[in-house]
């Protein structure tokens, strides 16, 4: 028989899942996303989305405009909870309230700007332009810039994104996919190629569900090991639609994708495996939208706004505990 005291603990990890909207307790999912225009005028943005896993709905609710800045690409959560902004063609890199819209800081690089990468330990932020040097960025944003030349197996990266261990890996390639994948060493600049030429390599982030490298582009997604790089495994479909920039994961198993004028939503709670997802679906009405804010990891909103119904599920879950807790005295 269970005794009291682990029953409570079960109760509460259980309760804490409905919190949280784990999919083996409760089928709704729902939050902000927030993302970037490659064009002009109001250029940064956020929407609602909200999932039902058991009848498989997904749905978006109304844009919002959050900011405009001179050029949006890459778009990412500084840890005090402003929003990162690479400049594209501006050659600067924003950073912004994302309550206000207000403008905290710029800082110029030396080279235009896209996707954005930020250090697990929320000292730095990465960036470059296409098959570009390494831009280092000093947080907070405006307080200086470091450019490290890249050679090795690849002269010039696209995006560098943070693995487990010590492991930080690169893109290298055009806008869509079609890049080359391996390992870069951030203090010297130095590539070293695992894979060439894969059709999903383009956006890339870690995915703390599957606890694989998960890539975006071409409008397919693929995997890979976040220790080594070795195990590449490429969807060879296309969901949806032709073109995909940066994805992310939401650490339950569920993608949100930019692309082609259209958020691209992947459940893969169940396969475990982002290249054989359980439902796809492509809502368009978005023109020029180009990148997304992780929703989970480093790069992801600090402080998050609970839903008012995961609030209430959470209360009683808590609720359910104190009771179990009273009755154990």
């Amino acid at each position: 028989m269970q005794c009291p005291k682990a029953f409570a603990r079960a109760a509460l990890a259980a309760a804490l899942g409905i919190a949280v909207a784990a999919p083996a307790s409760a089928a709704v999912f729902s939050g902000n996303l927030y993302y970037t225009l490659f064009s002009g005028g109001p250029n940064v943005w956020r929407v609602g989305y909200s999932y039902n896993d058991a009848t498989q709905s997904f749905a978006l609710g109304s844009p919002a405009n959050v900011a405009s800045t001179f050029g949006a690409d890459g778009i990412i959560f500084a840890p005090n909870g402003n929003l990162l902004i690479g400049g594209q063609n501006s050659g600067n890199v924003y950073e912004v309230n994302p309550v206000s819209g207000a403008l905290v800081h710029v800082q110029h690089t030396s080279t235009d700007s896209y996707h954005l990468a930020l250090d697990p330990n929320g000292g730095a932020v990465y960036t470059s332009t296409f098959m570009g040097p390494l831009q280092t960025l000093s947080m907070p944003i405006g307080s200086g810039v470091a450019t490290t030349a890249i050679s090795g197996d690849d002269g010039g990266i696209t995006q560098v994104a943070f693995g487990t261990g010590a492991a930080v890996f690169y893109v290298n390639g055009n806008p869509n996919g079609g890049g080359n994948l391996g390992t870069i060493d951030l203090s010297s600049g130095v590539t070293t190629r695992i894979h060439s030429g894969v059709a999903p390599a383009h956006g890339l982030i870690y995915d703390p569900y599957t606890q694989l490298m998960t890539m975006f582009g071409a409008g397919q997604t693929g995997t890979m090991s976040a220790a080594d790089g070795s195990g590449l495994l490429t969807s060879g479909a296309i969901f949806g639609v032709n073109d995909f920039d940066q994805g992310a994961v939401d650490g339950l198993g569920h993608a949100l994708v930019a692309g082609a004028g259209a958020i691209t939503f992947i459940d893969y709670h169940l396969s475990h495996d982002v290249t054989n997802p359980d439902y796809t679906v492509s809502i368009g009405g978005f023109d020029a939208i180009d990148d997304v804010a992780p929703l989970a990891g480093p790069g992801s909103n600090p402080n998050p706004t609970p839903e008012p119904g995961m609030l209430t599920l959470l209360g009683l879950g808590l609720g359910g505990v104190a009771m179990l807790r009273r009755r154990s005295r």
